[in-house]
């Protein structure tokens, strides 16, 4: 079984800066170096915004000197990259994704006494920041406000045109919520570029944060078996099929047992 470096951290989450924890990821999929170059291009960063601020009203500020001088932006042309799913590179590039983006941002936030949180919404990640006694819901991937019409806009190509907005999906989300999010988008990211080892490291985090939920043991059964642990797949499987034993992937999963070859396997 795999042990990532990081799961004795994973106490208490909310004690935990996002940022950080976002940072762990890095560590546990590419060791501590990694994670040094990150948290020194962090400061580099902080340190060019304080001077970019100096004298400004930060909460009506920060995102138009991100998001102009300082070039922070959505990446567009490589939206699927893992470049914009891992906290080092998207410091590194000032390039990400909804979910990346918004935890710099809420780092930067907090660093700078502005009120924001994350918004874990359907298909878009999103952020709400005061300014005063008015919150705006802002678009991370572009620095923009959204008015309601712009957040329909994003539910419908996320859930259908039927989809009705409702207000529990603008609720802000709490720091296991977020690192969720991220896991779930850096797992994808890997599978999509079939580097299944690096996803079996995000399904072995998400394990930690929910060890106990059975479509991640589904989800990681298949890494398994892409990674010929065929064994271990198989654990997962039956994990599975006892906890969902109505699923109708539950069959599928029966069968993908039976031809299995469980005979012992080395994961490396």
């Amino acid at each position: 079984m795999l042990k990532t470096k990081v799961s004795e951290c994973w106490q208490g989450l909310e004690s935990r800066s996002l940022m950080m924890l976002a940072l762990d990821v890095v560590e546990s999929l590419y060791g501590l170096a990694a994670r040094d170059k990150a948290e020194c291009d962090l400061f580099a960063l902080e340190r060019e915004l304080a001077e970019t601020l100096a004298g400004r009203n930060a909460a009506e500020q920060l995102l138009p000197a991100l998001f102009g001088a300082m070039g922070l932006a959505g990446d567009w042309e490589r939206f699927f990259s893992t470049d914009n799913c891992l906290m080092d590179r998207v410091l590194a590039r000032r390039r990400g994704i909804p979910v990346t983006l918004g935890i710099l941002i809420l780092h930067l936030c907090e660093r700078f006494g502005v009120r924001a949180e994350g918004i874990c919404f359907p298909g878009h990640f999103l952020l709400r920041l005061w300014s005063g006694e008015e919150g705006a819901v802002v678009d991370p991937f572009t620095g923009a406000a959204l008015g309601r019409r712009e957040i329909e806009q994003l539910l419908r190509g996320a859930r259908g045109n039927l989809a009705r907005l409702k207000p529990e999906q603008l609720k802000g989300a709490d720091n296991k919520a977020i690192l969720e999010r991220l896991l779930n988008v850096t797992k994808a990211a890997f599978i999509h570029h079939k580097q299944f080892s690096q996803a079996l490291a995000c399904s072995q985090l998400l394990l930690k944060l929910k060890p106990d939920c059975p479509i991640e043991r589904r989800d990681r059964g298949f890494l398994f078996e892409q990674l010929d642990c065929h064994r271990l797949a198989a654990e997962d499987f039956e994990f599975f099929i006892q906890h969902c034993p109505e699923d109708p992937v539950a069959d599928v999963l029966k069968a993908q047992i039976a031809a299995l070859d469980l005979g012992p396997k080395t994961l490396h």
